[in-house]
């Protein structure tokens, strides 16, 4: 039975995930922006992952489907990201210069809605009472995997952004 869970839950990433990049696909008409941004999704993952192991919590049922939602909420900080930074790109700014600007203006709104996610699942993850070790699990996955996602998409990003795509100057010359 845990086999056929664990299976399952495979196939709801997956696909979450392949829903994901189509809808970013669409947003960004781009096939390579999507995936920058789906960078952050093992980083999150790994977050979730240590922050299980941190607190000595098994990974339950309720710990993959923290995963579920965490595959959903953490790919929105890459697009605040991505989003402001091609729009910068498409206005005439260059690369370094539009990641630069990027980082100053979007830090803070990825911090705030970070942070309002970690700050509203914590009373989750330190629950007491009936049915309460149960979620416990999907409450430290998903904080885990907020923070250390939030904390890395600021740097993995714009450096993986940095590297993939090119400068209009190099293009016309």
């Amino acid at each position: 039975m845990v086999n056929q869970m664990v299976i399952q839950m495979s196939k709801v990433l997956l696909l979450g995930l392949a829903l994901i990049y189509l809808v970013m696909v669409a947003q960004f008409q781009s096939l390579l922006s999507p995936f920058i941004v789906l960078f952050t999704v093992p980083l999150a993952f790994t977050g979730g992952l240590i922050g299980l192991l941190l607190m000595n919590e098994p990974l339950s049922v309720m710990g993959m489907m923290g995963f579920v939602v965490l595959l959903g909420t953490v790919v929105n900080n890459g697009i605040v990201f991505m989003d402001y930074a091609n729009q910068l790109r498409v206005g005439g700014l260059e690369r370094r210069e539009a990641l630069i600007a990027t980082g100053k203006t979007r830090m803070r709104p990825i911090l705030m809605t970070s942070a309002s996610t970690i700050l509203g699942l914590l009373p989750l993850t330190v629950a007491t009472g009936e049915g309460a070790n149960g979620r416990i699990a999907m409450g430290i996955a998903v904080v885990g995997g907020m923070v250390v996602s939030t904390l890395l998409t600021l740097y993995i990003v714009p450096a993986i952004y940095s590297y993939v795509s090119t400068d209009r100057s190099k293009k016309q010359k």
